[in-house]
């Protein structure tokens, strides 16, 4: 792995650890036993490491959405297997992550919200009217309305000032979401379906 991905991997880790905002250069340098010299030599600032980072975690994530796509029998299995990879994911995010992000590196963070307006939510509008097809969703939902707000879900399970970390795991809350979501557009053999594949 040459230097640069090495700085990527290292600061991701401790960002997604201890949050972006309490994790300086110096702890990065120090991590990767290397000068702060060496990371100025690949990225300007932190936050250049940040918007390189976002950049290889939405490559990544249109990766994991054809794997899903490409290996699920239909669209409910994709939706489980899509919690099996929200445990995975977000059992090693600090919450304050993706709110530091928000707040202190605008840059990648408007690189996330292209990638959600444009990539994101088409998949779970595409998903969506696959369900009404298979007649596993109904067919009286509205899939502009309710793909925008799962999507809003997603980033309000975030949020700190709502799910408190002292109180709730990060985990937990998108997990309860997202099965929340899915019940709610399932028709009678959906839900038959749903649970099935839960139990599995």
């Amino acid at each position: 792995m040459e230097i640069k991905e090495r700085i990527i991997s290292k600061a991701r880790e401790l960002f997604f650890r201890y949050g972006v905002k309490s994790v300086t250069m110096d702890d990065i340098a120090n991590a990767l036993g290397i000068s702060k010299k060496t990371i100025y030599l690949h990225f300007v600032d932190k936050d250049d490491i940040v918007f390189q980072l976002i950049s290889n975690e939405i490559s990544e994530d249109k990766c994991e959405w054809e794997e899903l796509e490409n290996s699920s029998k239909d669209v409910i299995d994709r939706m489980v297997k899509s919690m099996e990879l929200f445990k995975q994911a977000f059992a090693e995010i600090n919450p304050s992550t993706f709110f530091d992000i928000k707040k202190y590196h605008p840059r990648a963070w408007n690189l996330f919200l292209e990638h959600k307006q444009n990539f994101i939510l088409e998949k779970i509008k595409n998903d969506l009217t696959e369900g009404i097809k298979q007649g596993v969703f109904r067919a009286s939902i509205n899939v502009e309305v309710l793909s925008r707000m799962h999507l809003e879900q997603i980033e309000m399970g975030f949020d700190p000032n709502i799910f408190s970390p002292s109180q709730f795991s990060l985990v937990e809350v998108q997990l309860e979401l997202l099965d929340h979501f899915i019940r709610g557009v399932l028709t009678e053999k959906g839900t038959l379906t749903y649970n099935e594949y839960q139990q599995k």
